[in-house]
């Protein structure tokens, strides 16, 4: 059976942004997930459950927005043959420096790095590890006010293979794009 993740991070809320587009709503509403990864600026957790249906069990780092936070730095999470690293991304130089996490990766033998910090949803395969960054949910820019492209992933886990699906919306229409790994001999490589 396969194993379903929700990712979803910076949505600052209530600090830059207040809601997350109705479409994203009600996917995640009527989707079953096993996990939810946030890659941290809540800013108030109190304030994004409230926007958001109720998730499943999560794993939630603190990012640089979240003062206070008890989360951790980073999480690691096996979810079947993959052990996926997730963190906000602040330490990165430059922001979503995919070499940096390549290189941390390789340290602590992770096959996935989930990180946000950036705002743009990213999906990169490098040196036969995948990269994700589920960008914002809310739209949340990286200054004070306005609004910017809104996305999340989600990750469908089978045995040695992960099918990402990333969900983006320009306010206007909202995309989906798929993309199928599979983890064989210790390394990732895209299968379409």
């Amino acid at each position: 059976m396969p194993y379903r993740v929700l990712v979803l991070g910076d949505m600052h809320i209530p600090t830059r942004r207040d809601t997350i587009p109705v479409e994203f709503y009600q996917y995640i509403k009527d989707s079953q997930y096993d996990m939810t990864l946030i890659t941290g600026d809540l800013v108030r957790e109190s304030d994004m459950r409230a926007v958001l249906p109720p998730l499943s069990r999560c794993f939630i780092v603190a990012g640089n927005m979240d003062f206070g936070s008890s989360y951790n730095f980073h999480e690691q999470v096996q979810v079947d043959n993959f052990n996926i690293l997730l963190l906000h991304g602040t330490q990165l130089r430059p922001r979503g420096n995919i070499k940096q996490l390549w290189e941390i990766l390789q340290h602590i033998g992770g096959d996935v790095a989930i990180h946000g910090h950036t705002h743009q949803a990213a999906i990169d395969l490098y040196n036969d590890r995948l990269f994700l960054n589920p960008g914002t949910i809310t739209g949340a820019t990286g200054g004070a006010g306005g609004r910017t492209n809104a996305s999340f992933i989600e990750l469908v886990v089978n045995d040695n293979q992960m099918r990402v699906i990333l969900h983006s919306t320009d306010w206007r229409v909202v995309k989906r794009t798929e993309i199928e790994y599979q983890k064989q001999n210790e390394r990732i490589t895209r299968i379409s």
